[in-house]
C-alpha cells in the first residue's frame, strides 16, 4: 500500500492515538495487578497483658517466652512486665480488678492462693478458660504435687502450675572438703546438720554453718510438710473458713530453739525474711542453705565453688519422717474483667497453652532449677539423660513425687497469709534476738495469725 505526502500526518496522528491508548491501558492493567498482590493492611494484635513477680535470670527467660509466642503467631501480643514482688503485685492486680482493668493473666507464689480463691468473682478457673476456648486441657497432664496443690476436688485447677519448686538444702562441697565432711554425704537428719554446721565453724572452713532463705516458707511451712504436722485445722486451711493455726507444739518449738542455740557460734546466721540469705551462700560466707529449688540459677552462675544439692533434713524421731516437701514457687491465674472478649480469652488460653508445651518447661527447668511442672516434661527430662548428665537435679522433684505422702504435704489454703508470714518473722526474730522464748514467739504467732484469718474472713463475707 502506497500513501501520499498528505495522507503521512493521519497516519501518523493514528499511531500516535493507538500507542497512548495502549500505554494508558498497560498501566492501568499494571495498577490492577498491583493492587491484587499488595499484601492487605496488618489487622493489629490483640494484646494480652501478664504480670510477672520475677527479676533477674528467670523474669528475663519468661519475658522471652512471651517473645517467642509473639512470633509464633500473627493474632495476639502478649505483654509481659514485672509489676513489684508478689505482694505488692497482688495488691496492684486487685486494685485494677476493682477498676475493671486487671491483667489477663498474673504469677502469684504460693502463699497468695488463699487469698486469690476467696477473691470472688476476680477469677476464673483456668480449667474453664480452656473449655472456653476449646482447646484441649487435662489437669492430670500436670505432676500430682501441683495439682493438688492448685486443684479443685472436682479435678479442675483453679490456676495453671508454672514456676513449680520446693525446698531443698544446697551445700558447699569445697567448704565440706575443709571441715573434713564427706561432700558427698549431705546431712539427711537434723541432728547431722547441727554437727556439720558445729564442725564447719570448729574447723573454720566457712564463716557461717548455715543460712535459710523465706524464713516461714521453709522453717514453718515446709518443715511442717516434711513431718506431715499440721499448721492449721479444717485440713490446713483446705477445708474452709474458721481454721485455727496450730503450731505452738514441741516439734516446732524444738526447730525454733534449735535456731537460737546455733547463733553465738554462727553455726546459724540469720539472713532476713526473704531471699538475701541466699547471698550468703553464693559468697562462700556460709556453707549451707536451705533455699528453693528455683534458686539454682543465681547460684550457678555467680557461685565459686563446687555445689551439691540434697533434700532437707528431718527429725528422725518423729514417726513416718522424712515426708514429701510441698509445692512452692507460683502459678498463672486468670483474671476476670467486665470486658473480657471471646478473642481475648482465646488468646490467654493459646499463651498458657504454649507455656505448658513440653518445649518450654524444659527449657524453663533446666535454666532456672525450677522442676518440670507436667509429667511428660519431666518423662522428656529423663529420656534426655538429663538429671544423670546433672547429679541432684532432680532432687527436687524427688522431694515432692517420691517421698513419704501424708495428709498434711498438700499444702494450705489460708487468707491474708502473706501478712500471716510477716507474724512469724516478727516473733521468730524477737526469740532469735532473746527477748523470748521460742514457746512464747509461736503462742505469739498463733494469736494474732488468728486474728488475721477471723479478719480475711469478715472481709470476703
Amino acid at each position: 500500500m502506497f500513501f501520499t505526502l498528505n495522507q503521512e500526518p493521519t497516519l501518523m496522528a493514528l499511531k500516535k492515538t493507538l500507542l497512548a491508548y495502549t500505554l494508558a491501558f498497560a498501566a492501568a492493567t499494571s495498577a490492577v495487578v498491583a493492587h491484587a498482590q499488595a499484601p492487605a493492611a496488618a489487622q493489629p494484635r490483640t494484646e494480652i497483658q501478664m504480670w510477672m513477680g520475677l527479676t533477674g535470670v528467670n523474669g528475663e527467660l519468661l519475658s522471652r517466652f512471651g517473645e517467642d509466642f509473639n512470633r509464633s503467631q500473627n493474632e495476639y501480643r502478649v505483654v509481659v512486665s514485672f509489676r513489684g514482688q508478689y505482694p505488692e503485685q497482688r495488691a496492684a492486680a486487685m486494685a485494677a480488678f476493682r477498676a475493671g482493668n486487671p491483667p489477663h493473666i498474673m504469677q502469684m507464689f504460693d502463699a497468695g492462693s488463699g487469698d486469690m480463691i476467696q477473691s470472688r468473682g476476680a477469677i476464673i478457673p483456668v480449667s474453664q478458660v480452656f473449655q472456653r476456648a476449646g482447646i484441649a486441657f487435662n489437669p492430670a497432664d500436670f505432676i500430682a504435687p501441683a495439682r493438688g496443690y492448685y486443684g479443685l476436688p472436682n479435678g479442675e485447677l483453679l490456676s495453671m502450675p508454672f514456676n513449680v519448686s520446693t525446698a531443698v538444702l544446697f551445700y558447699n562441697r569445697d567448704a565440706f572438703t575443709r571441715a573434713g565432711l564427706d561432700p558427698n554425704r549431705p546431712p539427711r537428719t537434723w541432728p547431722e546438720m547441727i554437727a556439720a554446721a558445729k564442725q564447719i565453724r570448729e574447723r573454720n572452713a566457712a564463716e557461717c554453718g548455715f543460712t535459710t532463705t523465706w524464713l516461714a516458707w521453709i522453717m514453718l511451712e515446709q518443715f511442717n510438710a516434711r513431718h506431715n504436722q499440721q499448721i492449721g485445722t479444717l485440713d490446713n486451711g483446705r477445708g474452709g473458713a474458721a481454721s485455727e493455726l496450730t503450731v505452738n507444739n514441741a516439734l516446732n518449738q524444738r526447730m525454733v530453739q534449735t535456731l537460737i542455740d546455733l547463733q553465738p557460734t554462727r553455726a546459724f546466721s540469720y539472713g532476713g525474711r526473704s531471699n538475701d540469705a541466699a547471698a550468703k551462700f553464693i559468697s562462700g560466707q556460709c556453707a549451707m542453705l536451705l533455699q528453693s529449688s528455683g534458686g539454682l540459677a543465681a547460684i550457678q552462675r555467680d557461685g565459686r565453688f563446687a555445689l551439691g544439692t540434697a533434700q532437707l533434713p528431718h527429725w528422725p524421731d518423729v514417726q513416718g519422717a522424712p515426708f514429701a516437701t510441698t509445692i512452692g514457687g507460683a502459678s498463672l491465674w486468670v483474671f476476670n474483667a467486665p470486658n473480657r472478649t471471646p478473642q481475648e480469652m482465646r488468646g490467654i488460653a493459646m499463651f498458657l497453652d504454649f507455656l505448658r508445651s513440653d518445649r518450654v518447661m524444659t527449657e524453663w527447668a533446666r535454666t532456672t532449677g525450677f522442676l518440670p511442672a507436667t509429667n511428660s516434661s519431666f518423662r522428656a527430662m529423663q529420656q534426655a539423660g538429663f538429671f544423670t548428665q546433672n547429679p541432684g537435679r532432680d532432687v527436687p522433684i524427688l522431694s515432692l513425687i517420691e517421698a513419704r505422702q501424708g495428709q498434711f504435704t498438700q499444702g494450705y489454703r489460708f487468707g491474708r497469709w502473706t501478712e500471716i508470714r510477716d507474724i512469724y518473722h516478727e516473733e521468730v526474730e524477737r526469740a532469735l534476738q532473746g527477748r523470748q522464748t521460742a514457746a512464747q514467739a509461736l503462742r505469739n504467732f498463733e494469736r494474732r495469725g488468728n486474728a488475721q484469718l477471723r479478719a480475711f474472713e469478715r472481709s470476703v463475707n
